[in-house]
């Protein structure tokens, strides 16, 4: 089997020497795509690959048997897939796709509003699929919405990538101390249902890191990227921080908030290192999905604080511990970890695995889920 990968990015990069403002712009601008593409292509069995839209119709039906695309959030009003819709049409090729979710502030709310390009992506790869892959219940409705019955709830490939069909979650003791890790959303913490509870709560993880000397786990924050990487005394990271301790009612000193920042955040755009450094935890938590799934995929207790239907819908599918933002009182570590029920996470992830499984093979692909 040949496959051309669309979508989420295959990680890491060829080049290590590439600037960073190029590679954070091939990531998509954020880290956490990387466990999505990159765990579809380790999903899948093939003899050669491509990657990219660097093809002509007639070179991609001669040298590839299928379209692998590695789907995130693309039902959103503000994403126009055209471009997509505009090179798969021409080919003749069938389409894989795993993933697919919607977008909105909270589950129910109809995600119908979006460009013309994207609808169109969205019929032909239902008529290319034998069934496309959604990220749960939310998202079926959504593609149902448009007449496309076709679909499964299979999550996203990101849960799949240590290829084993089951689980094991190390729980810490209730009295233990507890190294933590952090992640957040504190620059689209306008999508959410309840943006001043959102604020609030990812200025409450910035606080709880910065006071516990927790990592932070970077994955969007360009300033803060940009921060970590700049040589130390750079006027401009003073500015940065002053600015986004502004946006957040935070009351810090930017000096403090810069020295945090390069003591104690951390980035990756290699899995192999994301995989290692999470594994040395005992428990994370915040409002990314991927920064929280890559820890339970090493079997890292961890806690989404779910802040709009894109995390709520894989969360509830997934049955992975989560709270919404509206809903969180005093973040304590302690509490939370001992709340989550790794139990049900665990035997969900047992019937999903065999679902993904399921779909990759009546889809026509090869794969390595056995």
């Amino acid at each position: 089997m040949r496959v051309l990968f669309l979508g989420a990015p295959i990680a890491p990069h060829p080049d290590p020497q590439i600037a960073f403002e190029k590679k954070f712009e091939i990531i998509g601008y954020n880290t956490g795509n990387l466990l999505i593409g990159q765990s579809l292509f380790e999903e899948l069995r093939f003899e050669e690959f491509g990657q990219g839209l660097g093809y002509s119709p007639q070179e991609a039906n001669e040298r590839f048997d299928i379209i692998a695309i590695a789907a995130a959030n693309f039902i959103f009003k503000n994403f126009d897939l055209s471009y997509l819709a505009d090179f798969i049409e021409p080919t003749k090729l069938p389409c894989l796709v795993a993933g697919l979710g919607a977008q909105a502030s909270i589950i129910g709310d109809k995600v119908t509003d979006i460009p013309e390009g994207s609808k169109r992506f969205l019929r032909i790869i239902s008529e290319r699929s034998k069934t496309v892959g959604v990220r749960g219940h939310f998202t079926a409705e959504v593609m149902n919405d448009f007449a496309i019955k076709n679909v499964k709830e299979v999550g996203c490939p990101s849960l799949f990538r240590k290829l084993r069909p089951d689980l094991k979650i190390k729980r810490p003791g209730r009295d233990a101390e507890l190294r933590v890790a952090v992640n957040g959303s504190r620059n689209v913490f306008l999508h959410s249902a309840n943006p001043e509870a959102a604020r609030r709560v990812e200025a409450d993880l910035l606080k709880l890191s910065a006071h516990k000397k927790y990592p932070y786990v970077l994955q969007n924050e360009e300033p803060e990227m940009k921060m970590l990487l700049s040589r130390d005394g750079r006027e401009d990271d003073f500015e940065v921080a002053q600015a986004v301790l502004g946006q957040m009612n935070m009351e810090m000193d930017p000096s403090l908030y810069v020295k945090h920042v390069k003591e104690d955040a951390k980035m990756f755009f290699d899995l192999a290192e994301w995989d290692a450094y999470i594994s040395k935890f005992d428990y994370s938590v915040g409002t990314r999905f991927h920064g929280n799934l890559i820890a339970l995929t090493n079997g890292v207790p961890a806690t989404i604080i779910s802040h709009d239907s894109r995390t709520t819908e894989m969360a509830e599918l997934m049955s992975i511990p989560h709270i919404p933002v509206d809903k969180v009182g005093q973040l304590d570590v302690h509490e939370l970890v001992q709340a989550g029920n790794y139990d049900e996470f665990q035997r969900k992830y047992t019937v999903l695995y065999d679902r993904f499984a399921q779909f990759l093979s009546e889809n026509g692909v090869a794969h390595r889920l056995e």
